[in-house]
């Protein structure tokens, strides 16, 4: 059937399905349904319900490393697993601008779990809250970017680093990025956050770079 346009509100007496036909069985697959009370029933996700990522289970973060898609936007991404990793955003059109992700650390790790940039000058702004668990001796309570930083590092054990259980990293997209490597110095990422940290002297020289 083609697609049809209707002027008016379309109504439904017993709810309304979105389905999916396998093209070999003709087996058909319910991926939306709206109930007669307005239950959303669906196997993909409503827009102002946050995505959950997680390092442990997400399809495609494999051997270490994940990219990010804008079709992610809105997710909250956790780093709940006691390994390396490297997760880089994506590139950002003009038609981008506004997507965001949040970074969340739900288990300590000693390993470097990184988050950097689409393209080499593609740089973050912002800077982040941080506020340390062991008593203080000297410690920054605020670490901004540095103008050309292009990394944010979650390492619990690192010397002017941060990472601790709940250190949270927020990300918004600003500026039209750059679509290769080379290309022109751009501010792209905001930050913001809270994190901690067991280094009493930290300084947070080690969390952007």
């Amino acid at each position: 059937m083609a697609n049809t346009t209707f002027n008016g509100p379309v109504r439904s007496e017993n709810g309304f399905e979105q389905i999916t036909k396998n093209g070999t069985t003709g087996a058909v697959t319910t991926t939306l349904d709206i109930d007669t009370s307005g239950n959303i029933t669906t196997t993909g996700y409503v827009a102002d319900q946050k995505r959950v990522i997680r390092q442990t289970t997400a399809d495609g973060w494999n051997d270490g490393a994940v990219t990010l898609t804008t079709a992610q936007k809105g997710s909250i991404i956790l780093l709940d697993k006691d390994e390396a990793t490297v997760v880089t955003l994506p590139a950002i059109t003009s038609s981008d601008i506004g997507v965001y992700y949040t970074f969340i650390e739900t288990v300590a790790s000693d390993n470097a779990r990184t988050i950097v940039t689409g393209f080499d000058n593609d740089y973050y702004v912002g800077g982040l809250v941080v506020g340390t668990t062991a008593a203080e001796n000297g410690s920054k309570c605020f670490v901004p970017a540095g103008g050309t930083d292009t990394t944010i590092k979650f390492d619990d054990n690192l010397a002017n680093g941060m990472g601790a259980l709940g250190s949270t990293v927020y990300l918004h997209a600003v500026l039209t990025g750059n679509t290769g490597a080379g290309g022109g110095a751009k501010l792209v990422w905001a930050v913001t956050g809270h994190v901690g940290t067991s280094d009493a002297n930290g300084d947070g020289t080690a969390i952007f770079t």
